[in-house]
């Protein structure tokens, strides 16, 4: 039998389902106390006494969900809302609560003229709206200027002289320009971002150096994927490492940042090894250098080659081999953990495309190659290096479509 309520294993809410049968076994069990008679003899879904149950029966199962919610609240991994940030503010992290950017305005009109707190002015596709913060009054000089902050969050920096519409009529105002941006927004963290930064703030103090390293480039600012070759031998290593000597590869962040990371985390008699342009140097207070290389993934291009035969012409689209082509795009992001998509060392499994292609509804595939260039498509797994990235683009995506 089900346990509910807080266990050693954690807090098991009662279901919807699980309260409307205890609620109705125990309405069946209910005896009148002198005649020993059942007096409800009907407590089906339908009847006045379920219905009755079942009101009930969902007030108290959203009590059981709030008592879980509580129960997790305290945990970094499962908490949310404004739990969540405040917890991350143990691990050093501030969260982001959104911030509507503020751009200075000029307005133009009929001297006397009275612009409203709230007038509303936006660029010409509508797609970014600003509001006046103040009542003003056109001078004799035909111009005020004005600051106005945009209706919703986020890191938008508009332009001079684009934010020109005037959404809000009032007699007299003919005129608005933006002409400079006093303070740009931000969009507040999403629980699920605030979990991410969480958890990498929570291993970069790691003490064990590998793991050390990659948590500290985790944690630079644009990282999105990070991995640290080792050849701990004095002989190069299979993969053409020299010996005793770190080969990070990372996407994103800059190139000084990234550096600096591994400058301060990795061992003193280590060297590393990679593709930048311009290695970075640093001079140490003893004037000694110690400059610092890792690798940016080496594009490897995929052409594709995928023949088609439409099988229902209700669903197949003028648009569907754009539709397959971006599929195949999507599908291809990866994450840090590379537990989808095509990571950085990650081989094209030709088997793995299917997936993305049918999830394009109306047609059969009938073939599928894969190729480094176009002239080598084959059936068959593409290798790819541990130093390079596979990339998908539309235009080396051929689909060859049939219409019977």
């Amino acid at each position: 039998m089900t346990t509910f309520g807080m266990t050693p294993e954690g807090f098991v809410p009662k279901r919807l389902a699980d309260i409307l049968d205890s609620i109705t076994t125990k309405v069946q069990n209910i005896k009148h106390p002198v005649t020993g008679e059942y007096p409800f003899i009907n407590e089906s879904a339908d009847s006045e006494l379920g219905q009755f149950s079942q009101i009930i029966a969902e007030e108290l199962s959203i009590v059981w969900e709030q008592a879980y919610q509580a129960s997790v609240q305290f945990n970094p991994i499962s908490a949310s809302g404004s739990s969540l940030r405040s917890l991350v503010q143990i691990n050093g992290i501030t969260p982001s609560y959104g911030a509507n950017t503020e751009i200075s305005m000029t307005l133009g009109g009929t001297p006397g003229s009275v612009i409203p707190k709230g007038s509303l002015i936006a660029n010409q596709a509508g797609t970014e709206v600003y509001a006046t913060v103040a009542t003003v009054t056109i001078p004799a000089g035909g111009t005020v200027t004005v600051n106005a902050i945009c209706t919703e969050d986020g890191p938008n920096d508009p332009s001079a002289n684009t934010i020109i519409s005037i959404q809000t009529p009032v007699a007299g105002w003919n005129s608005a320009t933006n002409t400079s941006t006093v303070a740009v927004g931000d969009v507040a963290d999403t629980d699920e971002e605030l979990h991410v930064k969480q958890q990498r703030a929570t291993s970069a103090t790691a003490y064990r150096q590998v793991d050390a390293i990659i948590s500290g480039l985790m944690n630079v600012d644009g990282v999105r994927f990070a991995r640290l070759y080792v050849n701990k031998e004095t002989t190069t290593d299979a993969r053409g490492i020299a010996g005793k000597t770190i080969a990070p590869v990372v996407v994103g962040g800059t190139d000084e940042d990234i550096a600096n990371v591994l400058r301060l985390k990795m061992g003193a008699t280590d060297n590393t090894e990679g593709n930048l342009a311009t290695p970075v140097t640093y001079t140490g207070p003893l004037g000694d250098t110690q400059t610092i290389d890792f690798y940016r993934p080496i594009s490897v291009p995929i052409y594709m080659e995928i023949d088609v035969t439409v099988t229902d012409g209700s669903v197949w689209t003028p648009d569907s081999v754009n539709q397959i082509k971006q599929a195949i795009i999507d599908y291809a992001e990866y994450d840090q953990s590379g537990t989808y998509g095509f990571p950085p060392g990650g081989d094209v499994l030709l088997s793995r495309l299917y997936t993305p292609i049918n999830s394009v509804p109306g047609f059969s595939v009938t073939s599928l190659t894969i190729g480094k260039t176009s002239g080598s498509l084959a059936a068959s797994d593409i290798t790819i290096a541990w130093n390079e990235i596979a990339t998908f683009l539309a235009e080396n995506i051929t689909v060859n479509v049939s219409i019977p």
